[in-house]
């Protein structure tokens, strides 16, 4: 079991990671599902706790390839996308069939 927050930019991303590190949760990792970018981490009681962000790509799960965060959101999103359309049943924009606002991801 774990609960699951959505952000809608990179930055946001971040932020959370850096907050939630300075809170004292452990057990950081970055994932890159390809369609989605998410930290996994523990909060302080040991609850498996996630904060992703949908990205513009849909690859069949699961998948999972490690996510720096450092890196700027152009290496970030080109990664992502390149690792994507290497994926078996790779399907560009499917998020937009589902969310009409905007999000800041890119188009």
């Amino acid at each position: 079991m774990q609960m699951s927050f959505k952000v809608f930019a990179l930055d946001d991303l971040r932020r959370k990671r850096d907050a939630v590190l300075v809170a004292g949760a452990s057990g950081m990792r970055g994932l890159n599902h390809g369609n989605a970018l998410s930290i996994d981490f523990a909060d302080p009681e040991g609850h498996t706790v996630e904060v992703y962000l949908d990205a513009p790509w849909y690859v069949p799960q699961p998948h999972g390839d490690p996510l720096d965060l450092d890196k700027t959101d152009t290496q970030i999103w080109a990664e992502t996308e390149t690792a994507c359309r290497s994926a078996p049943k790779f399907e560009p924009q499917w998020a937009k069939r589902f969310d009409t606002a905007s999000s800041g991801r890119p188009e």
